[in-house]
């Protein structure tokens, strides 16, 4: 009985220490757009940092760490370059046991959208003494690996994760010499890591069109990087004399759709282009669209309408002047009101309108030799 008793507590014992959570996330270290050989296929090389996370510390022997990844994007180097860190360099008698850089292939996975076929297992034991490695409770890098790249645009590297050791049974740490194992989670299995060097910007839409208003540059990015704001410029011959039009403020650092526009109010032959300016200062230009549109006798246009955030207008003038724009309820009472000097020429201003409730507003100028009296909806 006694026997069965201290069986039993042993049991619990493991099953209570097994309740423990431990989790592994993937991230690029360093990437050099160099082609490491000089003779292809390669275009670059990355290297893959393995970082692990425990809910209570745990000492670990024993650990293996996956990823997937698409074949048509990388590659793996001609001789191993696997590095362990943090606490496998620094505990005595780690060892690497597996190197499946190379990976094997895999009925194509899908994660966050991105397709992988292939699969890379490298395992770590320690090859004598009690377990000394220890995993914290805060992200903790534990190895690093170098690819190649294959790609020639980002992400060069393509994407990737490390699964769940629900899924791949080598993805897991071990202790008390494999009597206690932690199959690893993976919390960004969906959010799959890009590798290679971002663009400051990916422009998928650029281009001019008449509408009754004059000119309407439109404009989309699916992604920016450190981006700063975006200048259009107009030129009349499209090699030169490039005037500005306006400034609009970027998104700064996205990876989803952005969608911009900016109304021109002079008519005539123009070409217009698009300066994209990082925040350190870099910068670089669109392609050139040109337009001949026809401008009918208006002096100002806001948009968009309805507006969620801000309200741009964009008056056009032939004299310089100092007015009051003003936003009114329906019922008449004023909510905003925004001093503005009006140049010679076109004139953009923004009208923040973040705080007001859903519903009608009217626009109006507190000159009256600038006739504005435009009703405008705003929605959240």
């Amino acid at each position: 009985m006694k026997k069965f008793i201290l069986i039993l507590m042993t049991t619990l014992s493991v099953m209570a220490l097994n309740a423990q959570v431990v989790s592994m996330r993937v991230r690029q270290g360093t990437y050099s757009a160099t082609d490491p050989d000089g003779a292809g296929p390669a275009t670059g090389s990355v290297s893959i940092r393995f970082e692990l996370i425990s809910t209570i510390s745990v000492l670990a022997d024993g650990l293996g760490l996956s990823i997937v990844f698409q074949s048509s994007k990388l590659m793996a180097t001609p001789t191993n370059t696997t590095i362990a860190l943090g606490p496998l360099a620094s505990a005595a008698g780690w060892v690497q046991q597996v190197d499946n850089r190379a990976g094997l292939s895999i009925t194509p996975v899908v994660y966050g959208g991105q397709s992988f076929d292939t699969r890379m297992i490298i395992t770590f034991n320690q090859a004598q003494g009690t377990p000394n490695a220890t995993i914290g409770t805060t992200w903790t890098p534990v190895a690093e690996i170098t690819y190649w790249t294959k790609g020639t645009s980002f992400p060069q590297g393509g994407f990737i994760v490390n699964q769940p050791g629900s899924i791949v049974a080598q993805n897991e740490l071990s202790s008390d010499g494999g009597l206690s194992t932690y199959p690893l989670e993976s919390p960004n299995l969906n959010s799959p890591t890009a590798l290679g060097a971002a663009v400051p910007v990916l422009f998928t839409k650029f281009d001019a069109k008449c509408n009754a208003n004059g000119t309407l540059i439109s404009w989309a990015t699916a992604q920016e990087s450190n981006s700063s704001h975006f200048e259009i410029e107009r030129s009349s011959n499209g090699s030169a004399d490039w005037k500005p039009v306006a400034n609009i403020s970027a998104a700064g650092n996205s990876y989803i759709d952005k969608n911009y526009q900016q109304i021109d109010l002079n008519g005539g032959p123009a070409f217009y282009r698009i300066k994209q300016v990082d925040k350190d200062g870099q910068f670089m230009y669109t392609g050139i669209e040109r337009t001949n549109c026809e401008v009918k006798n208006i002096t100002s246009v806001i948009y968009p309408v309805p507006a969620r955030d801000v309200l741009n207008v964009v008056i056009k003038s032939d004299k310089s002047l100092n007015t009051n724009l003003m936003v009114f309820e329906i019922t008449g009472k004023l909510v905003r009101k925004v001093n503005v000097s009006v140049l010679n020429g076109n004139n953009n201003y923004k009208i923040n309108t973040i705080g007001l409730s859903a519903g009608e507003y009217i626009l109006k100028s507190s000159n009256p030799t600038l006739n504005i009296h435009k009703a405008f909806t705003v929605i959240h």
